[in-house]
């Protein structure tokens, strides 16, 4: 049924309502991963008189020709015989949200196929109005899982990484030295539409080396190449899964990563990053929000924050565009009084908390290992002495070098500088140095607009977000 067309016969045979029915989309496009879930809204004015009124909901994927019912009720009877066989048994509608005028539609078990163009149909004795939505299903190349082997021909092993993502990836191999190394990739589909993605390198077995594979989303690993010159002695020896290759999972705990005699300087930094992701997220436990403090938090994060947040072009940007990718710098931008300290305590409570979090079904940090948040509205000296200072650092790192070394090394660190201003030279000149020499470190700021002019230069437009003091009609 062509619904523009019944909208239109609803307006001219109905042309002394008072109240014009409409439809507003919550937002006009959701992102969400595949495997995981999404609530997706519609809201319709004015509200219910009574707890039907003669409402119909339906939700359609209108990207197919001829369009798929996803959902449907009727005067309060749910639908079920028109329902498109994909989406049974994974849709539901929040029919207690109803009565505040919220048309939510959940759909979990996200599949990549679920991508598309969507349309809020509500109807009631007032009028009839829609709204059309945009999914995209996202497979983040997360997992990857690392090997090597003895090439079965010359002196040479084989490292290769493998991982399972949409849309097909690259595979880019680097060297300590940050040397790119050629590599054979090839990519084969899966049931689950998915890309299995399969990259490989040979190198010389006697190279004593590291290499980092990283996908397309900024996804890696990194695999150690290194002949051990020094036996170990036995109680060393059950630690070690493979002669040449080391990883976390090589290790039973946090203590054992130092049972171990390592020749590799990078072993040690990555034992180091798990030791020091445990320590800070014991200090920010310590420091935890009060309940009423958290409620309003969440409240922020889940209702006002997606309609704040925005790109420099004024398009809405989901919460997960906050975390910035390996090696990426985001500036975050907003006016007094619009969140942008809630922004910095959402992400520090969801990374603590992980799974357990509130939001963590629309914000996912399971890529940091370490978070490491400065209140720059404090900061007196450079950026390393604060960062060591005000995390109580100094316990677990000793000199400035070992915390460079930890925020330069990894793509799985998130430096976040919540309130910077220009104006402490100290501060701001070892700032600039370290964002020249970061490497794969991701870096948010967030500041008041003018705070930082030179900053906001250097970071440009592409990696600027807005904070909005007033919710954003769309």
């Amino acid at each position: 049924m062509d619904w523009a067309f019944v909208l239109v016969l609803q307006i001219m045979i109905q042309p002394s309502l008072s109240v014009l029915f409409t439809v507003e989309a919550e937002q006009p496009q959701y992102i969400a991963e595949f495997g995981g879930e999404v609530v997706m809204g519609c809201r319709f004015q004015p509200k219910l008189l009574s707890p039907n009124d003669n409402l119909m909901v339906t939700w359609q994927r209108v990207t197919s020709s001829p369009a798929w019912e996803v959902y449907r009720i009727d005067n309060g009877v749910e639908q079920s015989a028109s329902q498109h066989p994909d989406y049974q048994g994974r849709v539901k509608l929040f029919t207690k949200e109803l009565a505040n005028g919220w048309a939510k539609l959940q759909i979990t078990r996200l599949r990549m196929n679920d991508s598309g163009t969507y349309q809020c149909l509500v109807k009631t004795r007032e009028g009839a109005d829609y709204k059309k939505i945009t999914l995209s299903v996202t497979a983040p190349y997360r997992t990857v899982t690392k090997h090597i082997q003895k090439a079965a021909e010359g002196n040479e092993v084989l490292l290769t990484c493998q991982s399972e993502g949409y849309p097909e990836s690259s595979v880019i191999w680097q060297d300590a030295h940050l040397q790119t190394i050629e590599a054979r990739t090839i990519a084969a589909p899966t049931p689950d539409q998915l890309f299995k993605v399969t990259s490989e390198i040979r190198v010389p077995s006697s190279e004593r080396n590291n290499y980092t594979c990283t996908f397309k989303d900024g996804h890696s690993a990194t695999l150690l190449n290194h002949s051990l010159q020094n036996p170990l002695l036995p109680s060393q020896q059950q630690n070690i899964k493979g002669f040449f290759f080391f990883t976390r999972s090589d290790f039973s705990s946090l203590n054992d990563c130092y049972k171990v005699i390592i020749w590799s300087d990078l072993l040690s930094a990555v034992c180091a990053e798990e030791d020091l992701g445990a320590f800070v997220k014991a200090h920010y436990s310590n420091s935890s929000f009060s309940s009423d403090a958290r409620r309003r938090m969440e409240a922020f994060g889940a209702e006002e924050l997606p309609q704040r947040l925005q790109n420099s072009e004024g398009k809405p940007v989901n919460l997960q565009g906050l975390l910035p990718e390996a090696g990426e710098t985001l500036f975050l931008e907003g006016p007094p009084g619009s969140g942008k300290t809630y922004v910095a305590h959402i992400l520090v409570s969801s990374w603590t908390e992980g799974p357990k979090h509130a939001l963590s079904h629309v914000l996912d940090l399971n890529t940091v290992r370490v978070l490491l948040y400065v209140d720059c509205s404090i900061v007196k000296r450079d950026l390393f002495q604060e960062t060591a200072d005000q995390l109580s650092l100094t316990k677990k790192i000793s000199t400035e070098d070992e915390l460079r070394t930890v925020l330069t090394r990894s793509g799985e660190v998130l430096l976040l500088l919540d309130g910077y201003r220009e104006g402490n030279q100290h501060f701001d000149e070892s700032l600039k140095r370290f964002l020249s020499q970061k490497g794969r470190c991701r870096v948010l700021v967030t500041a008041r607009p003018g705070d930082c002019p030179t900053f906001r230069d250097t970071v440009g437009t592409e990696k600027l977000l807005e904070l909005k003091t007033q919710t954003v009609k769309y």
